[in-house]
């Protein structure tokens, strides 16, 4: 059994529109080998201005994952924000996420080491044409698995690209 409840709130503030939202879910788990339910809270909020809009979000809570015989319980935490700013054809973008779980085998007892995620990306899109966007943008992640660093899902790099809408 569970349950879930939202909330959204929408205001202005002179010429700037905000948006804050949260939510709270909540589920009995029928597998008697786990040792938490599962209950996940959330909240973020969002705020636009002209052509700049800013906007971050929390979450933090205990869900299980995976299918029957290898699910794993996990206590997460994920913190992200991010900006947009248009300027004419030009499209500009940041963002930064942060994240770290413990995940453990149903019924095992947590060591306290965490898996982290964070990430931060950047990009410009400019419009060329109608339906062509090109864009330029950088990424840059670490990945930690059991606190060790996951090289193969580290690192950083930078894209070249177009978006083509018909």
């Amino acid at each position: 059994s569970g349950y879930g409840v939202g909330v959204t709130y929408v205001t202005s503030a002179g010429d700037t529109s905000v948006t804050l939202g949260a939510g709270y879910s909540n589920a009995s788990s029928t597998n008697t080998t786990a040792t938490k339910d599962e209950a996940v809270g959330h909240m973020g909020i969002s705020a636009t201005t002209g052509n700049l809009t800013i906007g971050a979000g929390y979450a933090n809570g205990d869900y299980h994952d995976g299918a029957a015989g290898a699910a794993t319980q996990v206590d997460a935490t994920i913190t992200e924000a991010g900006a947009t700013y248009v300027s004419g054809d030009l499209t500009y973008n940041v963002g930064v996420v942060a994240s770290e779980g413990a995940d453990e085998a149903l019924g095992v007892a947590g060591t306290g080491v965490k898996d982290k995620y964070e990430e931060t990306s950047s990009s410009v899109s400019y419009a060329l044409a109608t339906g062509v966007t090109a864009i330029v943008g950088w990424t840059a992640q670490e990945s930690q698995t059991e606190g060790t660093k996951a090289d193969t899902e580290s690192g950083s790099s930078w894209y070249v690209g177009a978006n083509l809408s018909f």
